[in-house]
């Protein structure tokens, strides 16, 4: 009745809700709270089993491949982590270009006599000033989080003939982005043409070259005699000639005047990733057909789309899945789905991710607006280590929209096990016999409802499609799924052309993950959704209520009061001010002697044990050696 107490089902009794608890006779009162502490443990650990929760994950919307002025971007990395702050963005991780380098030689000294084609790229203008201007930025700065990155062209081949106007480069835009190079000198040995000089292919040239450079020895020992001294020097320029056009320091083991299929990007592949870094396909399909300026003759470069790519090579981390432009790899059926269902039966080692690529160079010139294409990653934390952790894991989609307040928020997407409690999100896997809850919360970021059409994908098949009010949180079930064979679902949502979304895949595992010789159902091109369970009718009045993401520009301290600026005094006459912090970078303006430029801060990067500032003209950040300014 209203005293007795309750037993649990652990033979436990525990008094009444809101009666007192007597002490037993002789308990003290330390003891009583060691009891009451370990009791209240043990229900919490009952309540919830260790390891079966969800981890908590906070979503961080970042832009990927962002071109900065080390290559052929428009800003500064400053100025690209201001504007990044202003789109309330969590973090860049930029795409810069190693080396945009292309040459043309004559036959059998093409690597003597030849035309060279050079932009700005990372390497030339230093991938140790890259890597400080980067890493200095993160550490002072916790708002935006900056992750360095490099794409790489790492091959071309040429057909025709200059003399002919036919001469075209193909696949000088084919390329990959790497993600997580440790070290500067990492950059430097990326495998690519035209690259810098490395030790690391002189193995395999190095017999052909000490030939020539022998008989270039002999030519002019036979020189020094007292006959056929002509021949002999001819013979010797000759031989050096050859000597120096098969040197074994190349920067890439593979020559532009063959097509060498997709060698040269496995090669930067498992390159990359014996650096211990990632690499994602870029632009798979963007054809590209251009004219290079060459006072010569005419050059043009030609790229294919080339989804295929995806099937053909192995160990890659992931491909661009979201992009300005239609990525159809990414559609039921196609490239993606066919490889991770060769994950599936064991024919590859590691599923493969799909991200949001931005693509970004200009905001004022480029076509692309920064966070117009966004990935957004479940981390764990905010900081370079959780989101390099939750890209590498697959925790993440791609994300699309205007540059309007509208934009797809995914909020949850798992598979859930009613009995056991175990949950798995994008890039993890239910390990389960039991048919999984599928859980789906969507909702638009900034803007007011609408409604979406969305696919759920099972194995490459549509197994659902309806039309949505958003917000709209619902849980279904796959009646046809087989609960003997490993699957995956994945997502694909959108309301127009302008606004989409695509989920990375969440894996189901029956214990039969990855066994070799796994038979899977037929894939086909254009499947037929199957029989599922619609989900709960939504009432004509109101959608359900789904907290909406409210996306505010974030609020921007400057580092020093307005009111008193520090200066930097020019102390020499025509002090040219760079773009970048090194001569190499080109010049953004000049200054007079006397002159007062704003201090902004200085970098790490020094010269002469003096570094290169920031300074502000007419409100324009620069670059300047600060042996050439006092700052006062």
């Amino acid at each position: 009745m209203g005293n007795r107490n309750h037993t649990s089902g652990n033979g436990r009794v525990t008094p009444a809700r809101g009666r007192s608890v007597r002490k037993p006779a002789g308990l003290t009162a330390r003891g009583f709270r060691m009891g009451a502490g370990i009791l209240f443990l043990m229900l919490a650990w009952m309540a919830e089993p260790p390891g079966l929760g969800a981890e908590e994950y906070r979503k961080l919307e970042i832009a990927a491949d962002v071109k900065s002025r080390f290559s052929d971007g428009c800003s500064s990395i400053q100025e690209l982590l201001t504007q990044a702050e202003v789109r309330g963005l969590d973090g860049l991780i930029f795409g810069d270009h190693d080396r945009k380098s292309i040459q043309y030689g004559v036959p059998y000294l093409e690597r003597v006599l030849r035309i060279k084609m050079d932009s700005p790229s990372l390497l030339s203008n230093g991938a140790a000033t890259f890597l400080s201007e980067i890493n200095q930025l993160d550490q002072s700065d916790d708002t935006v989080v900056l992750v360095p990155g490099v794409e790489s062209a790492p091959f071309y081949y040429w057909q025709g003939n200059p003399l002919d106007g036919n001469l075209v480069a193909h696949n000088w835009d084919k390329h990959l982005l790497v993600v997580g190079l440790p070290s500067s000198l990492d950059y430097d040995e990326i495998p690519t043409l035209n690259s810098s000089f490395t030790t690391r292919y002189m193995k395999d040239n190095l017999f052909i070259f000490l030939i020539f450079v022998v008989s270039t020895i002999v030519g002019l020992r036979g020189f020094m005699g007292k006959s056929w001294r002509r021949t002999y020097l001819l013979f010797a320029l000759v031989m050096a000639l050859f000597a120096a056009n098969t040197h074994p320091f190349k920067s890439s083991p593979f020559d532009p005047y063959r097509d060498w299929g997709v060698e040269p990007y496995q090669h930067l592949i498992d390159y990359a990733n014996s650096k211990g870094a990632m690499v994602f396909w870029n632009h798979l399909e963007t054809p590209v057909a251009e004219k290079i300026d060459n006072s010569l003759f005419d050059v043009h470069t030609r790229t294919e789309r080339h989804p295929a790519d995806l099937l053909v090579t192995r160990g890659y981390t992931g491909f661009q899945a979201m992009n300005e432009t239609p990525v159809t790899a990414v559609d039921p059926g196609r490239e993606w789905d066919q490889v991770l269902r060769m994950y599936l039966i064991g024919a590859r080692e590691k599923p493969v991710w799909g991200y949001g690529a931005n693509d970004f160079h200009c905001e004022a010139t480029g076509p692309n607006k920064l966070g117009a294409v966004r990935t957004v990653l479940l981390a764990k934390q905010k900081n370079r280590a959780s989101v390099l952790e939750a890209l590498r894991a697959g925790r993440m989609y791609a994300v699309k929209h205007k540059q309007d307040p509208l934009r797809l928020s995914l909020d949850t997407f798992e598979l859930v096990d009613s009995a056991t409690g175990q949950r798995a999100v994008m890039g993890e896997t239910l390990k389960t016999k039991n048919s999984p809850d599928i859980g789906v919360r969507l909702s638009t970021a900034g803007a007011n409802p609408s409604r979406a059409h969305l696919r759920l994908i099972r194995n490459g098949q549509v197994v659902k499609q309806a039309v949505l009010n958003l917000p709209y949180e619902g849980v279904w079930q796959d009646p046809a799924l087989d609960l003997s064979r490993p699957a995956y679902y994945r997502l694909m949502v959108e309301i127009d052309d302008q606004h989409q979304l695509v989920s990375n895949p969440i894996f189901f595992d029956p214990g039969t993950l990855g066994q070799p010789g796994l038979a899977l159902a037929r894939l086909e091109p254009s499947p037929k959704p199957a029989s599922m369970p619609a989900a709960p009718a939504e009432p004509q009045a109101a959608p359900p209520s789904v907290p909406k993401e409210k996306v505010t520009a974030p609020k921007i301290q400057p580092s020093k009061p307005e009111a008193a600026p520090q200066y930097a005094e020019v102390t020499a006459r025509g002090v040219r001010l760079r773009k970048g912090p090194s001569t190499k970078f080109p010049v953004a303006g000049q200054a007079k002697k006397g002159e007062r430029l704003v201090f902004v801060r200085r970098t790490k990067m020094m010269y002469k044990g003096k570094a290169w500032i920031i300074v502000k003209q007419n409100g324009n950040q620069a670059y300047v050696w600060e042996g050439l300014v006092k700052v006062q």
